[in-house]
């Protein structure tokens, strides 16, 4: 295979979607695979749409994700640029010029409709008004006149056919295209000219996009051809719909990759699951690596089908890969997420609290949810303390689980399990009548992660210290609401 290129040609009106960044996805990895090349290119000549700052917002979200570009914008190098559109009108020129010295394309001096009328088409071959036919002398006439002109590529007469990766042969009438503009009566290119232009300056061999582009590819095979240069080979990725089965978009609110940094989902996991949109391994995987996304992608196993954009099946993928994380880097991950005001702890006590509650964490920024098991609210502990009030084993369940933590030389979860067990042993107390009053003097609840753990995550001062003033309460050694604490603060007071 030649060396593959493919390019993610993202247009400055913003940041990145889930869709589009979903198509830099599929091209990444499938470059990756194949040790190509990945372009970043700047489609921008639209320029009342561009907004400041987007490109550099853009580039973020792909570094963020992972997906490093070989040629493009930040990038030292590459001999095939400008990599933006708004860049290379010099070169679209020159095309346009070869077009036009080959018969290929016309002037035609019907008014100019924008680009929404390109996209509609005609329903015939020629233009509105005949230009097409014009003798030589009425067109040399009328430009000299200093009449606006268009240029048209004039469309062949014969059926108009390429090959899609998923779709397979795809074939229509030339009528159905009619006569294109190409270039715009103030000489700016229309998006099928420049994007083809683009492709073949900088020898694409792959074009990889949104089954929304289907409708452009006829009159970019018939300009490929007309050029004189091999046609890429194309793959539409199915479409991607919302949850209520409507085509995702940004007007209609679909997140971007800004809600994922918000959230605080992996960007692993962000590809991870966007790969499966339209796309399968060939096994039962969906949980993949990197590097294991890379090995498996083939375009061949792109379905046609219209593909759902499921958060909560994000939330889990995103949840699979955070369990899959090593203690100290999802330590690591979580500290810029973590409410200090709310957790007092310090960047070394983070790695065991976390411990605790990791198998709940389904995103980054879950943590300071998730902690309050740890460190809980106010009206939590003190309705905590009134029902181990109500136990009356509770004082000797506490007093002998603190005689034996006290003794504990390794504050490691299962040696703190196990002393909890033996002192159980000595108060005669097991199972809910060992557990419930150490769970209430910790944490307020019955319930929770396990108990070792919780141990663990708190520490050996706080631990002792919330058994010293449970059992203080206990013994009516603490006024009322003087052993509870706001969700700012440690119930131990520390």
């Amino acid at each position: 295979m030649t060396q593959v290129r493919t390019r993610f040609a993202p247009s400055p009106t913003g940041r990145l979607h889930v869709g589009n960044l979903r198509v830099a996805v599929f091209n990444h990895l499938f470059t990756r695979r194949h040790g190509g090349e990945f372009i970043l290119r700047v489609e921008d000549t639209d320029v009342e749409r561009n907004v400041e700052g987007s490109l550099e917002g853009i580039m973020e979200d792909l570094r963020w994700a992972g997906l490093d570009w070989d040629e493009g914008p930040g990038i030292e190098g590459g001999d095939r640029g400008p990599y933006r559109q708004s860049e290379r009108g010099a070169l679209y020129l020159e095309a346009a010029r070869r077009l036009e010295e080959q018969g290929r394309v016309y002037r035609c001096f019907c008014p100019d409709e924008g680009p929404e009328r390109e996209r509609d088409g005609a329903a015939q071959l020629g233009c509105p008004g005949g230009c097409r036919w014009l003798s030589d002398e009425e067109r040399t006439r009328r430009l000299k006149a200093g009449e606006p002109a268009v240029l048209r590529f004039a469309t062949p007469d014969e059926p108009v056919s390429f090959r899609d990766e998923v779709r397979g042969v795809i074939a229509m009438s030339a009528k159905d295209l009619g006569d294109f503009v190409i270039l715009r009566a103030d000489g700016r290119p229309t998006y099928n000219f420049a994007v083809v232009v683009d492709d073949v300056g900088m020898e694409i061999t792959h074009v990889i996009r949104g089954a929304g582009h289907l409708s452009n590819t006829p009159k970019q095979v018939l300009l490929f051809d007309a050029l004189g240069v091999e046609r890429p080979v194309f793959a539409h990725l199915p479409t991607v719909l919302g949850p209520d089965r409507k085509k995702l978009s940004k007007r209609r609110g679909a997140p971007g990759v800004a809600d994922f940094r918000r959230q605080g989902i992996p960007a692993d996991a962000v590809v991870n699951y966007l790969s499966l949109l339209g796309w399968s391994p060939g096994d039962d995987r969906e949980i993949l690596s990197r590097d294991e996304l890379v090995a498996a992608m083939d375009l061949g196993r792109i379905g046609a089908s219209n593909t759902i954009f499921d958060p909560e099946k994000l939330h889990w993928v995103s949840s699979q890969h955070i369990a899959g994380l090593s203690l100290r880097a999802l330590a690591e991950a979580v500290i810029p997420y973590l409410d200090r005001s709310r957790f007092p702890l310090d960047d070394e006590e983070v790695a065991p609290a976390l411990d605790a509650i990791r198998t709940r964490i389904g995103a980054f920024g879950e943590v300071n949810e998730h902690l309050e098991l740890l460190f809980p609210p106010k009206e939590r502990f003190e309705a905590g303390q009134a029902e181990l009030a109500s136990d009356p084993g509770a004082p000797g369940v506490l007093e002998a689980v603190r005689a034996a933590l006290t003794a504990v030389e390794s504050w490691e979860a299962e040696t703190l399990a196990g002393a909890v067990r033996s002192a159980g042993k000595e108060a005669g107390a097991r199972g809910k009548s060992l557990f419930h009053p150490v769970r209430l003097a910790l944490t307020g609840d019955r319930q929770g992660p396990e108990l070792g753990k919780v141990l663990a995550g708190l520490g050996r001062d706080r631990v002792l210290r919330r058994l010293d003033r449970s059992l203080e309460a206990l013994a009516g050694g603490v006024e009322e609401g003087g052993h509870s604490t706001g969700v700012s603060q440690d119930p131990s007071g520390s």
